[in-house]
């Protein structure tokens, strides 16, 4: 029963570590919640190549840049479906509320695996064999504007839980997080997340970037990811908007992003990927997304994101979000 369990362990951990969008070293997988480098919540910056360090916004900012839910004008709640790798996934919600001159916000994430398949070091499957495998989150963030909104600062604690069947962490830790704003066109942000955490059980994650707008059509995003047990990679994404005033409807924005990750093979036996042409496609992430702030006089958005993982298979997010 012990190499069921370390069976278990390893491959749930690597079920969150996988398609994280970064090249392996000799340090890989000498964290905990590795489920934390997962963008959840923001199907945008999933679909931006997993960047967005300067451009999210209310709810879906606390998962990446707490410094982002400074922008937010109104009361906001949001959730969002994360459909990970092997029946791995994850829920999102999120609620941020003005208060004066400052902006505070709340989220709470769950992942779980359903119908996992276990097996001891011969290969046979173990069907009596209790297996849970429950990892999340819960964070509280404040942040505020400065310099007529061109500064953003904001700060978040967060209460990690990680429970792999053999083994449970909860761990206290912190994020904060900048944007700056320079003129209509160009953003530039930092954050740091996962600080004060006890050594090994939360893996700390440090995003640096800036996006550009060409114009109110097209959006272009960079940021350098580094993560410690991993090193760091450089992604991009671009985002093309129809503005809600061209269509009088709403605003369609159609993404793609790239993030150089490893290489995880062809698939076989996804037909969805097969008929995209996509089985041996890694790295890349795609996503649309609709926004009317006229929909029954409320503000009220749709996110989703497709990326494919080679012999992996694919992973999709979907979020709603409202704002009034």
């Amino acid at each position: 029963m012990g190499t069921i369990k370390k069976l278990v362990l390893a491959a749930a951990s690597g079920l969150a570590l996988c398609g994280a969008a970064a090249a392996a070293n000799t340090k890989v997988g000498t964290e905990g919640a590795a489920f934390l480098k997962i963008p959840t919540g923001s199907p945008r910056a999933q679909a931006l190549g997993n960047c967005g360090v300067s451009l999210v916004e209310g709810g879906e900012a606390l998962g990446i840049n707490p410094a982002g839910i400074a922008s937010a004008q109104m009361r906001e709640f949001s959730f969002s479906y994360l459909s990970w790798l092997q029946d791995y996934s994850g829920q999102y919600m999120a609620y941020v509320h003005p208060i004066g001159q400052s902006v505070v916000g709340v989220n709470l994430a769950y992942y779980g695996i359903k119908n996992f398949d276990v097996r001891d070091a011969d290969g046979v499957p173990q069907y009596g064999a209790d297996v849970k495998v429950r990892n999340g989150y819960a964070s509280l963030g404040l942040a505020k504007g400065f310099f007529l909104e061109k500064l953003l600062v904001g700060a978040s604690v967060k209460e990690v839980m990680e429970d792999n069947y053999t083994e449970e962490y909860k761990n206290l830790v912190f994020d904060a997080g900048a944007i700056l704003r320079l003129g209509r066109k160009l953003s530039l942000g930092w954050s740091g997340q996962n600080f004060s955490g006890k050594a090994h059980q939360v893996v700390k994650v440090t995003r640096l970037g800036g996006a550009f707008a060409f114009n109110p059509f097209l959006t272009v995003a960079l940021e350098q990811k580094t993560y410690s047990d991993r090193k760091g990679k450089l992604g991009g994404g671009v985002e093309f908007n129809l503005p809600e005033e061209f269509l009088q409807v709403g605003r369609v924005s159609l993404r793609a992003g790239y993030t150089p990750g490893d290489d995880v093979g062809k698939s076989v036996g996804d037909n969805t990927l097969k008929s995209l042409g996509m089985t041996e496609t890694s790295g890349w992430a795609f996503g649309v997304g609709i926004y009317s702030a006229q929909a029954l006089g409320y503000g009220m958005g749709f996110d989703y994101t497709f990326a494919p993982y080679g012999s992996l298979g694919k992973t999709s997010q979907l979020a709603l979000k409202f704002q009034f």
